[in-house]
């Protein structure tokens, strides 16, 4: 996909040939499991904790002072609190949109961005979050925007902008949240089985720290909601992650373009403009992007991962980045050119004061930052060099934070009354306000780093499969030299039933279609378990209809359904109330929240049904019985029989596994499993 949207020459390959399921398991896995770099990650937490210190100080000023400390007045009413929002906002929807959107091509090489990307989406919505509650003058009644019912029997009022923001800020947070834990319960359970082995090692050992190494194992076993690899969990985690995506991409554009609908949609100077949307959303992918980059370099150059992490994605980020930055440019050049030729004085006047007047800086690093660092990227050099992609990420990230303030204060600061004209200029509560928020975000980024995978091993381990041939012929060659031990039930506990042991998805699905005739679905439950998705196995067990879209369109319907019902009731019957010159029935104020409301239950009833299709969480499962079953998150195919009443034949099914050759379908090993 890459080549054929980019072109040009590669870079190099996408992952190393000599990368084997359990070798990329190890590498990421040792990461949260064995804290390598531990003293700078101590110092950068540190500093990170001290900056979080700053906003905890800060915030505690500004609920006894209030919001003046500012430095906002009667004309700028929105400054540094908005920009640091609509900044931190953009973030998140860039680096959602990038994971959701290469998760929906299929691209191959996202495996070493998306769980950063997400990663960043959520952090940057919770660093996003606290902006509408703490400019609210008294922070503690935020709830006053939620519909409940209260004694004075009101309601919110649902055209009003700031209602909009609570409820995409709620509905980002569930699918951020949604996306991310998704996408990271597989790779839960290679923690948890591997922090397991790691602690029967220890203890065996007597070590010291053996009781927190079990308790690690016991708290990644219960964030993996007891995921066993299963073929029917894969099928509908594959599609339950990519409708959540999908859902993403929606919700972004809503948010970004219903945000600068709602400037665009007033008289002010500078903002009323049609290109407003559309420059919204192309500079806040593009800070997404920018963010993503630096970060994934740094874990990189830290952490050692150049096998998973290549000099390949590096260039692929590069570009990217110059795409957007190209976008960006023609943005400008539109907004400059449109309005000198055919604008009027106020709006002409808004553009020269940002050149020339007294936020010019703001405005020229807006400008420089968005445009020029990223066209450094045509050098095929350059993008292959880690610290020059780094340094372009942050200075893009910094000229959207600059966008963002000249889009508002310069607006704001002179419109069409002269008497309403005031100066305004940055206070240091506001730049603290911001550094404090920038110290949450890179808080939780540590504490992410240190405690859980910063790279997703599925998609590395389907990547490897898919671009290392050597991968399944080392497999196939393990199971040629592997001995059979069909083992008897030990002792007098009934049977739960029979399960064998495969190197590769294509052996366990040939297995599996020789057993079927031998099976009876009264008499036994086949089911296969595996480290990556497995459409074979599906095929050879018939699961191949199941689908989880139904539950999202029904949650995506009812859930928007009814908000759109709830606001037409509030402000057309039961609430009347006029604000803003809109109608009582002002229908485009109520698409813009239902829409995000639509997507927060779409998303919900997705996560329900991943869930309770999937039977979990089930932490006790008997397949966990299965001796070695813990290989099943790292590079061992299991298929396991469930007996179904007296008239399962073990031995004629040991028999018939036995009996498969070697090239197609051999077991490496065979056991009773008692219950």
């Amino acid at each position: 996909m890459s080549g054929a949207l980019f072109g040009g020459q590669p870079a190099g390959p996408l992952i190393g040939p000599e990368e084997t399921l359990q070798g990329i398991g190890g590498a990421v896995a040792a990461i949260p499991l064995t804290h390598p770099r531990n003293r700078r990650w101590w110092i950068a937490f540190a500093g990170a904790v001290a900056l979080l210190g700053v906003f905890g100080f800060t915030l505690g000023y500004l609920l006894y002072a209030g919001p003046g400390v500012w430095a906002n007045n009667n004309a700028v009413v929105w400054a540094l609190d908005i920009a640091s929002y609509d900044w931190w906002i953009g973030v998140a929807s860039g680096s959602l949109l990038v994971s959701a959107v290469l998760l929906l091509l299929g691209a191959e090489w996202r495996g070493a961005v998306n769980r950063i990307a997400e990663t960043l989406a959520l952090l940057a919505t919770a660093s996003a979050g606290l902006y509408p509650i703490i400019h609210l003058g008294r922070p503690w009644f935020f709830f006053w925007n939620l519909p409940y019912p209260n004694t004075y029997n009101l309601w919110p009022q649902f055209r009003s902008p700031l209602l909009w923001d609570a409820i995409d800020i709620v509905a980002f947070l569930v699918i951020c949240v949604s996306l991310w834990f998704i996408g990271m319960l597989p790779d839960l359970a290679t923690l948890r089985d591997r922090a397991f082995v790691e602690a029967m090692r220890q203890s065996d050992a007597k070590a010291r720290t053996r009781k927190l190494a079990l308790l690690r194992a016991q708290i990644y076993g219960i964030v993996a909601s007891g995921w066993r690899g299963s073929a029917a969990h894969w099928q509908i985690w594959v599609q339950a992650y990519r409708t959540v995506a999908l859902l993403g991409v929606l919700l972004v554009v809503s948010v970004q373009t219903g945000a600068s609908v709602m400037l665009a949609g007033s008289l002010m100077p500078g903002w009323h403009s049609t290109l407003l949307p559309v420059s919204f959303l192309v500079n806040a992918v593009y800070s997404g992007v920018g963010v993503t980059a630096a970060i994934v370099v740094l874990i990189r150059i830290v952490y050692g991962l150049d096998a998973l992490v290549s000099v390949r994605h590096l260039d692929v980020l590069g570009r990217l980045l110059l795409c957007l930055g190209c976008a960006s440019a023609y943005c400008y050049a539109a907004e400059y050119f449109d309005t000198f030729l055919n604008g009027d004085p106020e709006a002409r006047g808004v553009l020269v004061r940002r050149m020339t007047g007294d936020h010019a800086l703001v405005s020229w690093t807006a400008i420089l930052g968005l445009v020029l660092p990223a066209q450094v990227l045509w050098s095929a050099r350059a993008r292959t060099a880690p610290l020059v992609l780094a340094a372009v990420g942050l200075l893009v990230a910094a000229g959207a934070y600059a966008d963002h303030v000249m889009v508002l204060v310069v607006t704001l600061t002179q419109d069409f009354l002269p008497s309403s004209r005031l100066p305004y200029g940055p206070d240091p509560w506001g730049i603290a306000t911001f550094a404090g928020s920038l110290g949450l975000f890179l808080t939780l980024l540590l504490l992410f780093l240190r405690y859980l995978p910063a790279v997703s091993i599925i998609e590395s381990r389907r990547l490897a499969l898919a671009r290392a041939p050597g991968t399944e012929a080392a497999a196939r060659e393990a199971a040629s030299r592997a001995t059979l031990r069909p083992e008897e039930n030990p002792g007098p506990a009934p049977l739960w039933g029979v399960s064998a042991t495969f190197a590769s998805q294509s052996d366990l699905a040939a297995a599996l279609q020789a057993v079927s005739s031998i099976s009876p679905p009264d008499q036994v439950h086949l089911d296969g378990h595996g480290p990556v998705p497995m459409p074979r196995t599906l095929r050879a067990l018939g699961l191949e209809g199941r689908s989880i879209l139904p539950y999202a369109l029904a949650g995506a319907l009812l859930g928007g359904a009814g908000f759109y019902a709830m606001c037409v009731y509030a402000t057309a019957y039961d609430y009347v109330f006029l604000i803003g010159g809109r109608p009582r029935l002002s229908w485009p104020s109520f698409v813009v929240p239902s829409i995000s409301f639509a997507m927060m239950t779409g998303c919900i009833a997705i996560h329900l049904a991943l869930l309770v299709l999937n039977r979990l969480p089930r932490l006790n499962h008997p397949a966990f019985n299965i001796p070695g079953f813990l290989r099943a998150s790292d590079d061992r195919f299991f298929l396991s029989a469930e007996a179904r009443g007296d008239r399962f034949d073990a031995a004629r099914f040991e028999r018939r596994l036995t009996s498969l050759p070697v090239e197609a379908g051999r077991p490496l090993e065979i056991r009773r499993i008692p219950r």
